[in-house]
């Protein structure tokens, strides 16, 4: 299916978006203390950060709609049918599905705190959505919890809850 129409539509919108909020909607919006020592506890750091996000995301799918070769009708593989397909699924149980984990995983956060629950979380959703490379679900689910916890705890001084881990570090 081609979907590259879509895509640059997608990807210009939100470009267009995420540059609208760096140049007039944050600055205009978010009052900023001349006192703020550590830059990730400015009130417009996050702003930025999902902003800039969202403007970079939207650059790569731009690069990528316009670069990629879209293939013909006939030249699909068979054995693609017989994957997992989340499509295949009904919208309202996939909706159903998705919340029950995040209300699973809000539940298992107060037990075994934000990294380990996350580190069950990501590799799970990832699966959930498609993704069938464990080279990049194993370290993106470890690396990306701890890595923020770091930051967290040390660059913006704010602790995370450990759960039973707590007595570990």
């Amino acid at each position: 299916m081609n979907n590259r129409p879509k895509d640059l539509i997608t990807a210009v919108l939100f470009i267009a978006l995420g540059l609208a909020a760096v140049l007039l909607l944050i600055p205009s919006g978010v009052v900023v203390p001349g006192s703020v020592s550590i830059p990730a506890l400015s009130p417009d750091f996050w702003p930025y950060t999902i902003a800039w996000g969202v403007i970079l995301s939207s650059a790569f799918l731009l690069v990528e709609a316009l670069a990629l070769k879209v293939p013909g009708g006939g030249e699909e593989d068979d054995t693609e049918d017989a994957q997992y397909n989340l499509e295949t699924l009904p919208a309202t149980l996939r909706t159903v599905i998705l919340t029950f984990a995040l209300f699973l995983f809000y539940y298992v956060l107060t037990h075994l705190g934000i990294v380990a629950s996350s580190i069950v979380l990501m590799p799970a959703m990832m699966l959930f959505f498609g993704e069938q490379n464990w080279k990049f679900i194993l370290p993106l689910s470890i690396l990306i919890p701890i890595g923020l916890y770091l930051f967290f705890l040390h660059a913006a001084g704010i602790p995370m809850p450990l759960g039973i881990f707590e007595n570990l570090l």
